[in-house]
C-alpha cells in the first residue's frame, strides 16, 4: 500500500512538473514579445527624394501614434496606401522607398508606426490583433482629408503588418484592398512554426498550443483572440487581396501563404497572389530593400494589383 501510495505521488508530481513546463514555454516565448517597447532605427525621408509630413493619429484607445503622410506628384492622386511594418523590425519609416516608388506612380501614402515601437505610445504590442486599432486611426485621419477622402484606401503590410492588413479591413469597411506580404495566418500558428528556433522539436510547438490559447484568451480576450487574418477574409466582401510570400521563409513558413489563398478562394475574395523561390522575408530582394521599384518582377506585381483601383 505504501508503495502504491508513493507511486502516485511521484506520477502526481511527474505530471505537475510535465505541466509547469508546457505552461512555462508559451509564457517564455510571449515574454520575448509583450510588456515592452521597440525603439527601431529612424530613416530620414530627405534620403528617399521624398517630403514627409509628420502627423499624430490617435487610436479608439487613446494612444498617440507617430505616422508620416506623403504625397504623390499627381494633383489627382489615384488613392491612398497605408503601409505598415513587422512584429519588431524594422521601422516603418523603413518602407520611405516605398512611398517614393508609390508617389511617382500617382498613389499619396500613409506610414504607420504601431503601437510601442519607436515614436508611437503604448507599453507592448498587440501581436497582429488589437493594432488593427491602428490602422483604424489611420482610415479616420484620411477620411476628415479633403484630398484623401473620396479615394481608394489600400493597406500594405509585411509580416504582422499583412496579418494587421488583414484584420484591418475583417473590421473596418472602408479600407478598400490589401496588400499582405509574408503575413502569418495567426499568431499561435506562427508560434507552433518558430519553437525551433528555440531549439525545440515541432511537436514541443503542438503540445504546447492549448497553453498558448490560454494566455493569450487571458491577456486579450476572446474577441482579439479571434481576429485574425483567416477569419478576416471571410468578412472581405468582394474586396481584393494580393498575397506575397516566398517558398523559404524561414520566419513565416509557405504553409501560411497556402493557408490563407485556400480561405480566400473559398471565401470567394479577388485574388491576385505573387510567389518568389527562396527565403526573402520581405519577399522585395534584399538590395532593394530601400529601392523596391527596382526589383521590377516585385513591383510589377503591386502595380498590376493597384490598377483596378485606378
Amino acid at each position: 500500500m505504501k508503495n502504491k501510495k508513493k507511486l502516485v505521488v511521484q506520477l502526481s508530481g511527474f505530471l505537475l512538473l510535465i505541466l509547469a513546463i508546457l505552461i512555462a514555454i508559451p509564457w517564455y516565448a510571449l515574454s520575448l514579445f509583450l510588456n515592452q517597447r521597440y525603439d527601431q532605427y529612424q530613416h530620414d525621408p530627405n534620403d528617399f527624394n521624398i517630403v514627409a509630413e509628420t502627423v499624430t493619429l490617435t487610436t479608439y484607445d487613446d494612444l498617440n501614434l507617430a505616422a508620416w503622410h506623403v504625397l504623390s506628384e499627381s494633383d489627382q492622386p489615384h488613392g491612398t496606401i497605408i503601409i505598415l511594418s513587422g512584429i519588431q523590425q524594422p521601422s516603418v519609416t523603413a518602407f520611405f522607398g516605398y512611398a517614393e516608388m508609390f508617389s511617382e506612380a500617382g498613389w499619396d501614402t500613409l506610414l504607420i508606426e504601431k503601437r510601442a515601437r519607436s515614436l508611437s505610445e503604448g507599453d507592448s504590442i498587440g501581436l497582429g490583433m488589437t493594432e488593427w486599432l491602428d490602422v483604424e486611426a489611420g482610415v479616420l485621419y484620411l477620411e476628415d482629408d479633403e484630398r484623401a477622402s473620396n479615394l481608394p484606401i489600400v493597406v500594405m503590410g509585411t509580416s504582422a503588418g499583412g496579418s494587421t492588413a488583414m484584420v484591418a479591413a475583417g473590421e473596418i469597411p472602408r479600407i478598400d484592398g490589401v496588400i499582405a506580404i509574408s503575413a502569418y495566418t495567426n499568431f499561435i500558428d506562427a508560434y507552433v512554426d518558430n519553437v525551433s528556433l528555440m531549439g525545440l522539436p515541432r511537436w514541443v510547438g503542438e503540445a504546447t498550443r492549448p497553453f498558448m490559447w490560454l494566455q493569450l484568451n487571458g491577456r486579450f480576450g476572446t474577441d482579439d483572440l479571434n481576429r485574425t487574418p483567416l477569419n478576416a477574409l471571410t468578412a472581405f466582401d468582394g474586396r481584393p487581396l494580393l498575397l506575397m510570400h516566398s517558398t523559404e521563409d524561414w520566419q513565416v513558413p509557405f504553409s501560411h501563404f497556402e493557408q490563407l489563398e485556400e480561405v480566400a478562394i473559398e471565401a470567394g475574395i479577388p485574388l491576385s497572389t505573387f510567389v518568389r523561390e527562396g527565403d526573402w522575408h520581405f519577399v522585395v530582394y534584399d538590395q532593394y530593400i530601400y529601392t523596391p521599384s527596382q526589383d521590377t518582377e516585385f513591383s510589377y506585381a503591386i502595380f498590376e494589383f493597384l490598377e483596378s483601383f485606378e
